[in-house]
């Protein structure tokens, strides 16, 4: 067996993956965390948040409904502000099987693609992935 030495180098892989934004929460002053979902169909499904890399700049590219656009609240997300669901956006995160989001890293927004674009995949469905939720 060899030993470890200061010549082995770690990579971490990382992955990256649209995301619909359907709100944000203010963390502080200047700290803003995204609630990211997908479709499910014409759904949308809950699928985490991402607090690295947004900015207050980010945030002022929404538009705010006051309402909650998922079937049930997710845990959570009870002092959430609640936006439009017309922005998908790039977050890069250490993938697991989980298929949940590791270290996500909010990377910007993506005006190519359509919200009703960005679904939950087949292998997330055949899973049974399921997002912990409350009732409305």
């Amino acid at each position: 067996m060899g030993k470890r030495t200061k010549d082995w180098v770690k990579f971490k892989r990382m992955a990256d993956e649209e995301f619909i934004v359907a709100g944000y929460i203010q963390k502080g002053e200047h700290t803003f965390s995204l609630v990211l979902a997908k479709y499910r169909l014409s759904r949308l499904v809950y699928k985490g948040h991402v607090t690295s890399g947004v900015t207050k700049d980010a945030v002022m590219h929404l538009n705010e409904i006051g309402r909650n656009p998922f079937q049930m609240l997710p845990i959570g997300n009870e002092s959430a502000v609640w936006v439009m669901p017309n922005q998908v956006c790039v977050v890069e995160y250490m993938p697991n099987t989980l298929h949940s989001l590791r270290q996500p890293v909010f990377k910007g927004f993506r005006d190519d693609i359509l919200p009703e674009d960005v679904q939950v995949s087949e292998n997330e469905i055949a899973l049974g992935i399921r997002q912990r939720s409350i009732k409305k």
